[in-house]
């Protein structure tokens, strides 16, 4: 085979594979495009596939989100039908109307759980009209009757006519918060009341916009200013209306009350009739937190008429004040008039008194008897002399009461009457007293022999009758003193039963008693039988032991 022969069948047989290959890849081109095709559609598919299945998850995700939320909710959710019949409702819708689980409230009609069923119908058609409801308080009941403030919101679903197919919503027991905000109310309203029935005026003042926010209807008895009046007036114009005597003193307190919070002012504001009243004005600075003022609130209460009566006692007081110097002045010259009297009265009925005993010495017969009289008359003169001259000192200052020796004072005074029988029952004993406490037994022991008749005797008895007293009786046998006298025997200047006489000696006794800061009673000697005897009964205080 030569070269060139070569070469063509060489060329020859590529040729042929280059037609095969040509053939080949056109057998081959529409099967690779259907398999691309394919191809293809199954990656779409898958894709979508797995776009389904996501979107599956993520529903099955937010359902069961939703039925958590819905079963879970605080709140009472719903859907109901519009005949009444509960669709569907969470466990909290069933806890807040007393149902044991959903299933029992399932069975029952919302209309059942109405205070008033006329409500449900008014709702079905308020959805009607405007197909929700947003925040409306409501009255409902529970399953056992109790009854319930709640707050629903409710949307209605309608279908393609327009009719109400159903209802969906949730609610709320507000219970706790009505009952806050009607105490609340019925407080304010109580509060207001009080506020508005007060003789006494409650008010705020706005200290930015400078008016009475508040002012209450009391004003306008106070002041004769409507509170509508009070309202508009500024600061100046309230200024204006205070006495000028007073202005400087209420705003020094306003200054004052601003840094501290509170103040009292007291001043006159003319009302509107054209007179002052005197007004007492209780208030209270409200400030922010930067310490500016904002707000001044008070009580204003007119004091008019305490004023007028402080005034009056006070001219009263002056006018008793120059009325007790005079009294005292004319009592420093009547005592010095009557201890002149008392002297030179007293030094005449002694020398009386010598000359009716000379008198009574020299005669005979009915003349010696007119002497004794007059000498009896001129000794009772100078006793009753003596016995106004210790009243005089007993009254003359307060009592300067010691320990006294009652044992002594007793035992001295029994020896002034030297002819009577006289018992005594003591013990040495301290008292506080005075100088006088002999006095007491002097007159009482004298009146038992003056007016007890004759024979009488005397009984003296101290015992101990509580813890630092002791009492002291004086008893004798006489003729007594009857029941309805008993009280009245101790008065100055009084006739007795007993005898006739001034009363001067026991209204001593008695004043002396109550100097001592004790009281004295006269009683039966013998219980019952008032002809037997007086028995004079005081307490006096023990002094302390040193």
């Amino acid at each position: 085979m030569t070269a060139g022969s070569d070469v063509t069948e060489t060329s020859s047989r590529m040729g042929a594979e280059e037609r095969e290959q040509k053939t080949s890849a056109m057998e081959e081109g529409p099967v690779h495009e259907c398999i691309a095709a394919i191809l293809a559609e199954n990656e779409a598919l898958r894709r979508e596939n797995a776009l389904l299945q996501s979107m599956k998850n993520a529903l099955e995700e937010g359902e069961m989100r939703y039925r958590r939320l819905f079963e879970d909710a605080l709140t009472g959710d719903f859907i109901t039908a519009p005949d009444g019949r509960i669709i569907a409702c969470n466990p909290a819708f069933a806890r807040m109307f007393g149902f044991s689980s959903v299933e029992g409230a399932l069975c029952t009609n919302v209309r059942d759980l109405y205070e008033d069923p006329g409500d449900r119908d008014r709702l079905l058609a308020q959805l009607r009209r405007g197909g929700r409801v947003v925040n409306e308080g409501r009255t409902r009941k529970r399953r056992d009757g109790t009854r319930i403030h709640v707050v629903e919101n409710v949307v209605g679903r309608l279908g393609a006519d327009g009719e109400l197919i159903e209802i969906q919503g949730y609610t709320y027991d507000d219970s706790e918060r009505k009952r806050v905000e009607d105490a609340l109310r019925e407080s304010e309203e109580r509060f207001r009341a009080v506020l508005e029935n007060s003789l006494d005026s409650a008010y705020r003042r706005n200290l930015q916009a400078d008016c009475y926010d508040y002012m209450s209807p009391a004003i306008e008895e106070i002041l004769g200013f409507t509170p509508e009046e009070m309202a508009v007036m500024s600061l100046e114009e309230v200024m204006d209306r205070i006495h000028p005597d007073d202005r400087s003193l209420v705003k020094a307190e306003l200054n004052t009350a601003a840094a501290s919070g509170r103040g009292l002012l007291v001043y006159r504001f003319l009302a509107k009739g054209g007179e002052y009243r005197w007004l007492e004005d209780h208030f209270t600075v409200i400030s922010d937190s930067a310490g500016r003022p904002l707000f001044r609130g008070g009580i204003v209460r007119d004091i008019t008429g305490r004023r007028r009566a402080e005034e009056a006692i006070a001219r009263s007081a002056a006018e008793l004040a120059r009325v007790h110097r005079d009294l005292e002045s004319a009592h420093r010259e009547a005592n010095l008039y009557l201890d002149i009297l008392t002297h030179d009265i007293g030094n005449t009925e002694n020398v009386s008194n010598l000359y009716a005993e000379l008198l009574a010495g020299s005669v005979e017969g009915e003349a010696a008897r007119y002497a004794a009289n007059l000498k009896r008359s001129i000794e009772k003169s100078i006793e009753i002399l003596r016995t106004v001259s210790k009243i005089r000192r007993i009254h003359a200052g307060p009592p300067g009461l010691r320990p006294i020796d009652l044992d002594a004072v007793v035992r001295a005074e029994i020896a002034h009457f030297p002819g009577i029988p006289i018992r005594y029952e003591g013990a040495p004993r301290t008292v506080l007293a005075d100088d006088l406490l002999c006095e007491v037994f002097t007159n009482l022991i004298g009146n038992a022999v003056k007016h007890g008749g004759p024979g009488v005797a005397v009984i003296i008895r101290v015992e101990a009758e509580e813890e630092g007293l002791l009492r002291v009786t004086v008893a004798d046998t006489g003729r007594g003193v009857p029941e309805e006298r008993k009280e009245e025997i101790f008065h100055c200047y009084e006739r007795k039963q007993r005898g006739v006489g001034e009363g001067l000696g026991l209204y001593l006794v008695r004043i002396l008693i109550d100097r001592y800061g004790g009281r004295i009673r006269v009683e039966d000697r013998i219980p019952g039988y008032p002809g037997e005897g007086a028995a004079f009964s005081f307490l006096l205080r023990e002094a302390e032991r040193s």
